[in-house]
Formats: structure tokens, sequence, C-alpha cells
């Protein structure tokens, strides 16, 4: 995709001068509209064993602007006598290879695991304000030897919509014959407990839709209304990078999803173990564009931040902790930190123009200075957006 024009960034409508007729009032979509939620299914009840099992790929019902799709993951078990442990990403990493594809086959989120969908909810605030999954009223992981050990429950959201001031990449799903497709499996019983339960969990999930309802072209008064949102074809999408890492050494990575509009970093190191790795994280960071220097960060700089921004002062725990940050997970949050309350809050109605526009030959580097020895493997996801246009991006309301 071409460079969003940034000379435009900044374009308003023009006056109408003496003589010009002021255009007609026309009702704003999110005005017009209203928000709407449905069950697209309650799965069948699914045992977990020794293998990843597949979920059928499920077709969203059409229905106006899709928003989001919130997955309610419940896990039971009865007549438990094992003390029973979660492993470190658990229970979140029930979920994997999960992906978005839209009706003409295009990935709008590319293929995650459950915990990456995770960090995502906790810290991309990508259509909702931040918040910690933990926080919910009905999260739960019971640990030890009750007879109920090793049930759990939570919601993950699967995100769509950017920004709910102005419905900002809700997608356009009116469409019966051309549905967009979720997909997803469910991980094995040893890799989501490091002491299962004597009875393997039933896992039931229930997925809804919420969505924005398609207005009609004119109201009760037959004032006219927006039948679609500002910028209606800008997408969002999540896509995902796993370099080579070169333990013990330091190491300039050229990140390859680029000409679209970045909103947001994600990283997470593992060891050679698969186990999220905070001790092996580089003492300092450096973030280059077009081999100018953007950001310096050291380890310590970039916690405090992380804390400051999402209020996460819980310390950084292996396992997820309410209210705390996650070992070896590292956002990037430059582009997003300025939410309505003021700078370095992390929130989904940030200010648009710090995203970072780039072309498909821009050059955005992250430095490692310097992987610790057991350093293994860097998962990037990059919350990134491809507008429709300049005035989509940068909203008139917004500017």
């Amino acid at each position: 995709m071409s460079v969003i024009p940034t000379a435009n960034a900044n374009s308003r409508p023009a006056i109408p001068t003496s003589g010009n007729k002021a255009p007609a009032q026309v009702i704003p979509f999110t005005r017009a509209s209203r928000k709407k939620s449905r069950l697209v299914l309650q799965t069948a009840a699914v045992t977990l064993n020794t293998t990843v099992q597949a979920i059928p790929a499920l077709q969203i019902p059409a229905g106006g602007f899709l928003k989001r799709l919130k997955l309610s993951v419940v896990g039971t078990t009865s007549g438990n006598s094992a003390t029973v442990a979660f492993q470190a990403d658990a229970p979140f990493n029930l979920l994997q290879q999960i992906s978005l594809l839209s009706p003409n086959g295009d990935t709008l989120i590319n293929v995650i695991d459950g915990f990456s969908l995770f960090v995502i909810n906790k810290y991309g605030a990508i259509g909702t304000g931040k918040f910690d999954p933990l926080a919910n009223p009905g999260y739960s992981a019971v640990t030890g030897a009750g007879s109920t050990g090793g049930s759990f429950a939570y919601e993950a959201h699967i995100p769509v919509e950017t920004d709910s001031r102005d419905a900002f990449t809700a997608l356009q799903n009116m469409a019966a014959n051309q549905s967009y497709l979720l997909q997803f499996s469910l991980n094995t019983l040893a890799l989501v407990y490091s002491t299962a339960p004597t009875t393997a969990p039933s896992v039931v999930i229930t997925i809804v839709m919420e969505y924005w309802a398609a207005p009609a072209p004119t109201n009760a008064d037959g004032v006219m209304q927006a039948s679609f949102p500002v910028g209606n074809g800008s997408v969002s999408l999540l896509q995902v990078q796993t370099p080579a890492i070169v333990a013990g050494s330091q190491q300039n990575i050229q990140l390859v999803n680029v000409g679209n509009v970045i909103r947001a970093v994600f990283l997470i190191l593992r060891n050679s173990s698969a186990v999220r790795d905070e001790t092996d994280w580089p003492t300092v960071s450096n973030w280059y564009l077009n081999n100018d220097p953007l950001y310096y960060k050291t380890k310590a700089q970039w916690r405090n931040e992380m804390a400051q921004q999402y209020g996460y002062f819980a310390g950084v725990t292996s396992t997820p902790t309410l209210n705390a940050l996650d070992n070896g997970v590292f956002v990037l949050t430059d582009f997003i930190n300025d939410g309505g309350t003021g700078d370095y809050v992390v929130q989904g109605g940030s200010n648009r123009d710090l995203f970072l526009v780039t072309e498909s030959s821009t050059a955005f580097n992250y430095e490692a200075v310097s992987w610790g020895a057991s350093a293994s493997t860097l998962f990037v996801i990059e919350h990134v957006i491809r507008p429709i246009s300049a005035a989509a991006l940068y909203a008139p309301q917004f500017s």
C-alpha cells in the first residue's frame, strides 16, 4: 500500500463562501446507529487430551458493522484429587492457532496463540480502554487439590474496531453470502497444566459478536444520516513476525510488516524451553526509523513506562497476575500513549496523530543491546491500520 499522504493529515472541509449554499446536515454514523450484540455460537463441550483439537471454522453471521468478537471460555472439572497447577501462560494459552479471515480470504488476524491474544487484550487498548483480563469478575483459575481444581473461566476479545468514537475500522458485515471466518484450536492438557487435574476439563466457549446496526438513510424527521462510518473500508490488522534470535549478542532486527500505519508493537521473548524470559531481555533497546534513532529505552525505564502508562504497579510476574506486568512482554506504546486524560496514558481513544505512517520501503528496526545467553525466540505482533484515506485516519472530529 502507498503511504498515507501526511500533507492531507490536517485538511479541513472548505468553509462556504458568500453565495455558496452550506452543506445539508448529516447525522454522524455513531449517533444514527446503535451498538448491538448477538450470540454467534456456543460450542459443544470438548474434553482436553494429548492432542491439539481444531474447532470447526466459524462463519460470522451478517449484521451491520462488526466491532469485536467476545469469547467466554469455561473449563470445568469435578472430582479432582491432584494438586493442580497451571503452566505459566495458562489458562489463556488454551486457545491456539487463532486467525480471522475476510470474505475474500485476506488475513485480518495472523495466526496467534491464546497468550498472545491475552497480551493484545491487556496492553492493546484496541477499541476499548485499557483493562486487565484478570480484573473481570468472571475470571478464575482454580489450583490445588480441591474437587474443582483445574477449573477456569475467562473472557478473550477478538478485536476489530480500533476506535469506538467514530467506529474506525469496524467491518462492514451485511452480506450473508460473504462471511468473515474465525478459526482456532484447543491446546493439549500438558501445555495448559504443569500438574493436570484427575479428570481432564470439559471446555465450552460462548462467542458473541458486538456490532453497529446499519442506520436508515434518514431519521423519522427526514434528516439525512450517515449510513457508513467515517473511513468505511479501513481495516485493523494484527501481523506477526518471528525473527531469528542470536543469544548473547547485539542484534538489529528489521520489522517486515510495514507499508501501513503502525499503532503498536508487542514483543514476547522466550527461552529454549518456550518459557517467557524476563532475565535475558536486553539491558538497552534502540528503535530506528530509516536509520534515524527514534527511541532509546533501558530495560528498567521501559518497565517503568509500561507501569505508568497502564497503571499496572504490582511488579513483573512469571504468571498472569492482577495489575502486574508480564515476564518477557514488552510493548512499544509510543504511538498510543497520549490518551484523553493526558500524556503517558494508553487508551483506545489516543491521538491518531502519533500513529507511525510507513511505506513499503520504510526501514523500521529494533536493536537489542544485547540478548542474554538463554534468549531463544522473539514473537513480534504489530497492530497496524490500513486506512482507506488520510481523512479516514485523521478523522475530522478528532483532529
